[in-house]
């Protein structure tokens, strides 16, 4: 049966329902959080100190703190968190990761300064309706020439236009990528998800406090794990071809997901 609820309850209620299985599932896109990690690898250092948004069993956060770099993991599910409680322990990384219960639209109560960078990954942002918000706080919260890498479902899939075209349903083929908001059911529970094209998320939310350094999109010919009859080296194959063309127009609107890295713009580069 499924249930409603709104905003961030329903957000912590699904995830909370999920938090057990959530690695299994998403275990499918491992191939997608690793292009993520090369990008903290080379982006981040020992020493820095970042922070996770929406940070839920902890797999980031442990990959950079394995590196020597300082974590702290906030996630509005308390499920999630006690989850990543117990990897800290069972990996004895209790002095490199903080995990906290908190809503990435609370980051104000972060302090101001605290961070060398901000990482989001696999849509825990999608469920903002106010990204705007969080790019203020973000910014806030970064020390000078901090960088912010964000991974976000995109408005637009290749793969699943095709998937409607080829079950005959065009009329949903038309209208997809024109939506702005979507349900999806995690744990039982709707949950509404903010839908946001890469280039437009940037213009619209983080232009006037962040420079854009790089922008692609991920999953736009490499297909979704689901898709089986797609056999594994064909898909890697489409994976490699996708890595020389995912940060060009039209593929970079074409993924089911995106990454925008950005940089805190200097005060006097700030716009007004």
């Amino acid at each position: 049966m499924i249930e409603e609820a709104t905003g961030s309850e329903s957000v912590r209620l699904a995830y909370d329902r999920i938090a057990h299985d959530y690695d299994r599932q998403v275990a499918g896109d491992a191939w997608m959080r690793s292009i993520l990690w090369r990008e903290y690898a080379r982006l981040f250092h020992a020493g820095d100190r970042i922070l996770d948004v929406s940070c839920g069993t902890g797999l980031d956060a442990v990959f950079l703190a394995r590196r020597g770099i300082r974590v702290t993991g906030i996630d509005v599910s308390p499920e999630m968190i006690a989850a990543l409680r117990e990897r800290v322990a069972s990996e004895r990384l209790d002095e490199m990761i903080d995990a906290r219960v908190l809503d990435h639209a609370d980051l104000n109560l972060l302090p101001e300064g605290s961070f060398d960078g901000i990482v989001s990954a696999f849509a825990g942002l999608n469920t903002s309706s106010d990204l705007a918000r969080f790019a203020n706080n973000a910014a806030k919260l970064l020390r000078p020439n901090g960088r912010v890498v964000i991974h976000m479902l995109n408005r637009f899939s290749l793969w699943e236009w095709l998937g409607l075209v080829a079950h005959g349903r065009l009329s949903d083929a038309q209208r997809l990528g024109h939506d702005s908001y979507r349900d999806f059911t995690i744990g039982d529970i709707r949950v509404k998800h903010t839908l946001y094209s890469p280039l437009h998320a940037y213009r619209s939310y983080f232009s006037s406090e962040f420079l854009l350094i790089r922008a692609f999109a991920l999953g736009v010919l490499r297909p979704p794990h689901t898709m089986r009859m797609v056999p594994v080296p064909v898909a890697r194959l489409l994976g490699h071809v996708e890595a020389r063309i995912s940060s060009h127009r039209p593929w970079l609107n074409c993924g089911r997901f995106f990454v925008l890295e950005l940089v805190k713009r200097p005060n006097d580069e700030r716009e007004p």
